[in-house]
């Protein structure tokens, strides 16, 4: 009795404690599910402009004001890491619904805490190596604290990184993410391992024993063989025997001894009817073409042999086994190492299309135009001449290429070889159904095979159904500036500004023209090229134009790079130095920009070539100039064009001067963008925007160079009025798409290797930079300095310049009621002229325009003029007599 009494004990207690349990639990981990749910789906659809901190305006998010304000605290907090929550809240109830250990889960809590706090820091340290970025980034529209939150920022730059470093709280941080994660899901993070551990050596046992079971059916099927051959060569014995014996005897056998050979065969190679066998009865051995079948059928009787002994069948003979010495296993494994090559390729077979080879004009230079005597071409060295590649040499790289490739699984058939100065280019068409993304992920694989630098896939070569891999030569041949300038593309280029830059990859002098470019954009890293490439625009414009058909205006941050060019006679003014007086001399190039368009709208002219027309005084010139103004009209911009139109033509008491000679063409050089970027960002860019627009028709050409190529320095609104752009080798990927909109620079090999994007296209075109040498430069500006006269510089712009700073700074005492001391004098113009516009006022009081339209805007103020009408003249609103 006593126990039955306590097993009823028992089993009521598990009746009044188990149905609680079970009611309680799945619940729970319903609840948790459904937060899970809200709040990854608050978190989706979450932005900025939901939270009431930022707005006013009732939410628009999905889970209401609830979610929108638990997300925009929780990226606050930790930042992207609240994608994380969401997936710890599901695990939570997974354990709930599973009916773990109650104490378990109380630790789960804690665990899912540090996966989330250490998800929070791995989020900071991923913004603080550039991987996500808060701002412009993928979540710009959800961070306002940073990626990590405070959180992450606390835990991983304040706190860890401090002591441990980046890589040490990177590797803390991650394993206490993981850990934490798989506690929430799991109860024993030992069972856990043991169980991957588990998975892992099952499947190196499961490998294993594949291993072993193929080397032992490789060993049965060789013993068959082996047997086979045996036994064959015993019957074919006693056949022989038996046929000498019966000829003894008088007896005519032989049809009954081949009877008994083929069934002698049929019984150790098991045919089952298959005729080729027949060939292995020959007492002399099978004929010399067919041993390769004869090895082919022998392994494959052998596998059935193999198979048939593996599954229990018995032994074809009953013979005792022979010695294993007296088998000839010599001869077996010299049949199976004769394989066949792949055959070499001749060079006979492959096309190579080497270099051209730069055809020399008979007079390129002239000694002296007007007063401007052009610098010798002996300044410049001559390119030392070095001994190209062997046609066998190529043969070679290119037979190691289609071998990498084809290692890889791409099957590529050669094509053509152009050979240049510095880059020969493989051509190859890929096999049908090869897919041109798969050769071109394989830029490093090839570079590693054909141990080269490094690699530039062209997929597809323009105009061809080929890929090209453009390999850097063994020896590179110097491309210098002599040998373009004495070249017959030099002397056949019709353009009005020619510049050098170098020869593409087949050897072709690379002669363009500015006007057309119209503006140019240089990037590239510190020994790249970039200030060569500048150097020997320059020399090209000396070697073409003096100084009444171009003028330079020069700036150098660096105040190193361009000094020696002050001496030039094209030289407008001094070379700026001071980063502060760049927005001044982009004002006055806009200011001259101005003046221009109402001298062409006075003249009825559209661009300075149409103008220059006009002034010209032989025949030659002006047809010449009459060309140019076509073309220039053909190409000119819809902004250009309406700019042109909206131009307001000067009055003749306006004292407007038309000049009676030519206008030069001014080309701008800036040497390093970035850091005039980092003085006066908006005046740059608005000031090169504006010309980059409008200065072509206008003559006014800029070359901007920098080494820095980042989106705070090369800005989309000056991308998008440079379309013409040239870049060397820069760091990264990153660099090379926002010079060029893609990939490709990085892979340059430097030294005046570079990209250019030609006027009116966009495809690449890789070219050597024309080489330049300081000495050359030197020895150009010296002579230019002594034959011709010095710099005439105008001191009116020089001084504009100087004093644009000063202009901006805001109006001091002395004019009426406190303004501008030049007020007076403004409104003793408006009230001669009867017409107010800031051109009027620059002109007239000859000041800058920033001061002209400042005093503009102070007249504005005091009700005297109008607000800006377009185009056309301020309307006048008092009357001027009377004051």
């Amino acid at each position: 009795m006593a126990r039955t009494t306590k097993k009823k004990t028992v089993k009521k207690k598990v009746v009044s404690q188990q149905p609680r349990k079970a009611r309680s639990k799945p619940i729970l981990a319903l609840l948790f599910f459904t937060a899970a749910v809200l709040l990854f789906v608050a978190v989706l659809d979450f932005d900025l402009s939901q939270s009431s901190v930022k707005t006013t305006e009732p939410t628009q998010n999905l889970v209401g004001v609830i979610g929108a304000e638990f997300s925009f605290w929780g990226f606050n907090s930790v930042g992207i890491a609240i994608w994380v929550l969401p997936l710890l809240i599901a695990g939570l109830g997974v354990r709930y619904l599973l009916q773990q250990n109650p104490k378990k889960r109380v630790l789960s809590f804690v665990a899912a805490g540090i996966a989330q706090i250490c998800a929070a820091g791995l989020a900071a340290m991923l913004e603080v190596t550039g991987v996500v970025q808060a701002q412009g980034g993928l979540f710009e529209d959800q961070l306002s604290q940073g990626v990590g939150g405070f959180v992450g920022e606390l835990l991983a730059n304040d706190l860890l990184n401090q002591y441990v470093g980046p890589f040490g709280a990177f590797l803390i941080l991650l394993m206490g993410c993981l850990i934490g994660l798989v506690y929430v899901f799991t109860d024993n993070l030992g069972k856990f391992f043991d169980y991957l551990l588990g998975s892992y050596k099952d499947f190196l046992s499961g490998r294993s024993e594949s291993k072993e079971e193929r080397k032992k059916q490789k060993a049965e099927a060789a013993e068959a063989k082996r047997l086979a051959r045996i036994e064959a060569k015993q019957a074919k014995a006693e056949a022989k025997k038996q046929a000498k014996a019966d000829r003894a005897a008088g007896k005519n056998t032989a049809k009954n001894v081949s009877k008994e050979e083929e069934d002698e065969a049929d019984v150790v190679f098991d045919t089952e009817g298959d005729a080729r066998p027949s060939l292995l009865r020959r007492p002399d051995g099978p004929p010399p073409g067919l041993k390769r079948a004869d090895e082919k059928l022998a392994k494959k009787e052998a596998l059935k042999l193999g198979r048939k002994k593996k599954r229990g069948s018995k032994p074809l003979m009953d013979e005792p086994e022979p010695p294993v010495a007296a088998e000839p296993q010599v001869e077996v494994v010299a049949e199976e190492v004769d394989t066949p090559k792949k055959p070499k390729l001749d060079p006979a077979t492959i096309k190579i299309i080497s270099g051209e080879k730069t055809e020399k004009a008979a007079a390129t230079i002239p000694e002296q135009r007007g007063d401007y005597k052009f610098p010798p071409i002996n300044l410049l060295s001559e390119a030392p001449d070095l001994s190209d590649a062997t046609p066998e040499d190529h043969a070679s790289t290119m037979e190691a290429l289609v071998r990498t490739l084809d290692e890889f699984g791409v099957k590529v058939i050669p094509g053509e070889i152009h050979t240049g100065p510095v880059i020969t280019r493989y051509e190859v068409k890929p096999a049908p159904g090869v897919r041109v993304e798969k050769i071109v992920n394989l830029d490093k694989n090839i570079a590693l095979g054909l141990k080269a630098m490094s690699v530039r896939i062209l997929a597809p070569v323009p105009g061809k159904g080929t890929v090209g891999i453009e390999v850097p030569n063994r020896i590179a041949q110097a491309v210098c500036m002599r040998d373009i300038v004495e070249s017959r593309a030099w002397a056949d280029a019709k353009a009005e500004i020619p510049v050098v830059l170098g020869k593409d990859v087949t050897g072709k002098p690379m002669v363009t023209d500015l006007t057309k470019m119209p503006h140019v954009l240089i990037a590239g890293s510190t020994g790249s090229g970039k200030t060569v490439c500048i150097n020997a625009i320059i020399a090209s414009l000396l070697y073409h134009s003096g100084p009444e058909d171009i003028r330079f205006i020069m700036v150098d941050p660096k105040v190193v790079e361009m000094q020696m060019y002050n001496a030039l006679p094209h030289m407008l003014i001094p070379v700026v130095t001071e980063p502060k007086k760049v927005p001044g001399a982009l004002k006055w190039l806009l200011a001259e920009m101005e003046r221009r368009y109402q001298i062409f709208a006075t003249e009825n002219v559209r661009n300075i070539a149409g103008f220059n027309a006009k002034i010209a005084k032989t025949k030659a010139e002006k047809e010449k100039a009459a060309e140019m103004e076509a073309e220039m009209s053909a190409e000119m911009t819809p902004e250009e064009r309406a700019a042109v139109s909206q131009v307001e033509v000067p009055r003749d008491d306006d004292a407007f001067e038309i000049p009676r000679k030519k206008l030069p063409y001014i080309v701008c050089i800036i040497d390093e963008l970035a850091d005039l970027m980092m003085v006066a960002p908006a005046d740059i860019e608005t000031g090169i925007a504006r010309l980059a627009q409008l200065a072509r028709a206008a003559g006014i050409h800029l070359i901007l160079a920098t080494q820095r190529p980042s989106v705070n320095v090369i800005t989309g609104v000056i991308k998008a009025n440079l379309p013409s752009r040239i870049s060397f080798k820069v760091a990264s990927k990153v660099d090379s798409r926002t010079i060029l909109d893609g990939g490709g620079a990085e892979a340059l090999i430097g030294k005046g290797d570079m990209l250019f994007i030609p006027p009116g296209t966009s495809n690449l075109v890789r070219a050597q930079g024309a080489f330049v040498s300081d000495d050359e430069i030197n020895g150009i500006v010296e002579y230019l300095q002594e034959h011709n006269e010095p710099p005439n510089f105008a001191e009116e712009i020089q001084n504009q310049i100087n004093s644009s700073d000063e202009e901006g700074g805001g109006a001091g005492p002395g004019g009426p009621e406190g303004g501008d001391e030049l007020l007076g004098d403004a409104i003793d113009v408006l009230r001669s002229t009867k017409r107010a516009s800031t051109s009027m006022l620059q002109r007239r009081l000859r000041i800058g325009y920033n001061r002209a339209a400042r005093l503009m805007e102070e007249l504005e103020e005091r009700g005297i003029v109008g607000p800006e009408n377009g185009s056309s003249p301020r309307e006048i609103l008092v009357d001027l007599d009377a004051m």
